[in-house]
């Protein structure tokens, strides 16, 4: 299945994706030549079904396979799709980090929560508009708007000639951090020549991009100065934007913020220690003084727009957060988008909240309380022009992002298209692109408490979720003849009383008194087939079944 990749010839660049393309988030980015590898974002993933999954990260193989060729790794931004991998690939890679110094205090955070001490790590900040030398790489951060503050695009200088990465970007003209896109700084690129562009395929489906952060501030404050009560608004944690203009805002009206939600709390704390956000100093105020203080003056920032289990907004709309509770006549205000995947946890989450008697706002409702991080296609369509690349790959897409991506940029005359996917390594020699078999790679989830979960595993878990467990306990003596009555347990069985379970027990007590060695099955395996015919005759299901066998002199 996988492919010896070859020698790189002089003058070509090899580029391996490892994550994020072919599928949402997780991104990585291998950029290899003679001299070294460059990695461009270590991000993760979230499951699509839970199985006691926490995170996913991609599969590091390749790069590990290589340690002694990995320069370090340049961050485009701080979401953790970009940056909450780099604690797993640590674990395996002692290698330097660069990036803005926003994406390095929430990279740093999170390696802390991993127990890497400061003196191991070695972050070094980058700022937009200057160079940085990585091996045999030159890297340019360069400014661009995102829904996070000191998001960069990166030109890099390589053996392939450069390349331009676009990491997540739009091109509102006067984002709240002031800092739009340097398209003057694209421009200049471009001029200069550009061997490849990797481009931001999220909102490649979206003609245009509605609204802006500061129309959404104006519909959010609009909403706020009517609201009579206390006000709620969920949004996106890391979206330090909208933290500029929701204080704002508060501040305005006369509100005092409530912020819930630990990562909303650490994107507060960050982003003020880097005096990114730099609300006054009597605006926020703490759970305790909240419960008493006017519910028309309060302004909550929650945390928790994908009804996360546990989460802040899932908390206050099952009436169960500890610091605050939601009463008739407050409003609620998600400035959010539903994530793929999690439209029914979100859509049983607001039939929650509307069962408090709140008056409830969405995007469905007043369509400018969000607005998209990324750009849509008339911004993709700009990017495409300032760059003038001679090759262009999308990434940061599902397959159907990325082909749309691709097509636009034909459309607009780029010479070279090429659509892969994670795995597929490209090679680039200044002005073509070829495909090169496939490496490994992969997705690896990890547990609840941090270890990884195997695909075994995770097979396993599925099949008790589907199906439930049933277990039959037998003592046998040292002839292997039963000791006592077998004991039958059930868990997620349909249809199984105590009265079933004491079935199961006869049944096992027969299939002990008719086995006959010889069969080809053990004992146990006798009695697991055996029970769990009746489990299926009983309940309609095939249930894992387990056979515990305890041998007594």
């Amino acid at each position: 299945m996988f492919t010896r990749v070859s020698d790189l010839a002089p003058g070509t660049v090899r580029l391996v994706p490892l994550g994020g393309l072919g599928r949402i988030g997780m991104n990585c980015l291998a950029v290899e030549q003679a001299d070294g590898i460059l990695v461009v974002d270590c991000g993760i993933g979230f499951p699509e079904d839970s199985l006691g999954i926490d995170v996913l990260h991609p599969d590091f193989s390749w790069l590990v396979e290589r340690a002694d060729r990995v320069r370090g790794v340049f961050l485009t931004h701080g979401h953790e799709d970009h940056v909450g991998a780099l604690p797993y690939l640590l674990d395996e890679l002692d290698v330097p980090i660069w990036g803005p110094a926003h994406a390095l205090a929430v990279a740093r955070k999170r390696l802390f929560e991993h127990d890497y001490a400061p003196g191991e790590l070695d972050l070094r900040p980058a700022e937009a508009g200057r160079s940085y030398t990585v091996g045999g790489f030159e890297v340019e951060p360069v400014r661009v708007t995102h829904s996070i503050v000191e998001a960069t695009a990166l030109r890099i200088a390589t053996a392939g000639g450069t390349l331009l990465h676009t990491g997540d970007f739009n091109l509102d003209p006067d984002p709240p951090d002031g800092e739009p896109t340097d398209e003057a700084r694209l421009l200049q690129i471009g001029d200069e020549g550009v061997a490849l562009m990797l481009s931001d395929s999220t909102n490649s489906e979206v003609p245009e991009r509605f609204g802006s952060e500061r129309s959404v501030a104006d519909a959010v404050e609009a909403l706020v100065a009517a609201a009579t009560s206390a006000v709620v608004v969920a949004m996106f944690a890391s979206n330090v934007q909208r933290l500029i203009t929701f204080g704002a805002l508060a501040h305005k009206l006369g509100r005092k913020v409530l912020v819930l939600g630990r990562s909303l709390e650490s994107q507060v704390q960050i982003a003020t220690e880097l005096r990114r956000l730099r609300w006054p100093s009597d605006l926020l105020i703490d759970p305790e003084r909240a419960r008493s203080y006017p519910r028309e003056r309060l302004l909550v920032l929650a945390g928790g727009t994908q009804a996360e289990p546990n989460s802040a907004m899932r908390r206050l709309s099952l009436g169960q957060h500890p610091a605050f509770a939601l009463a008739p006549g407050d409003t609620v205000i998600l400035s959010s988008r539903v994530i793929p995947g999690n439209e029914r946890g979100v859509f049983e989450m607001q039939n929650d909240l509307l069962r408090q008697g709140v008056l409830l706002k969405n995007r469905v409702t007043d369509p400018g309380v969000h607005t998209s991080g990324h750009g849509g296609r008339t911004e993709q369509t700009r990017m495409l022009e300032l760059v003038r690349p001679r090759c262009f790959v999308p990434v940061h897409g599902t397959l159907a992002h990325l082909r749309r991506h691709a097509a636009l940029a034909e459309e607009l005359g780029v010479s070279v298209v090429k659509v892969v996917e994670d795995g597929v390594p490209l090679l680039c020699d200044g002005g073509s692109l070829s495909t090169e078999g496939r490496v490994r790679q992969g997705r690896i989830a990890v547990a609840v408490g941090g270890e990884p979960i195997d695909d075994e595993t995770l097979k396993e878990r599925a099949e008790l979720a589907r199906s439930g467990v049933v277990i039959v306990g037998l003592t046998l003596d040292r002839e292997r003849r039963s000791v006592g009555t077998p004991r039958a347990t059930a868990r997620g069985v349909p249809a199984l009383t105590a009265a079933g379970l004491r079935s199961l027990e006869r049944e096992a007590v027969r299939a002990l008194e008719i086995f006959r060695e010889g069969r080809g099955l053990s004992l146990e395996e006798f009695v697991r087939r055996t029970v769990r015919r009746k489990v299926e005759e009983l309940s309609g299901t095939r249930a894992v079944l387990e056979v515990l066998v305890l041998d007594v002199e």
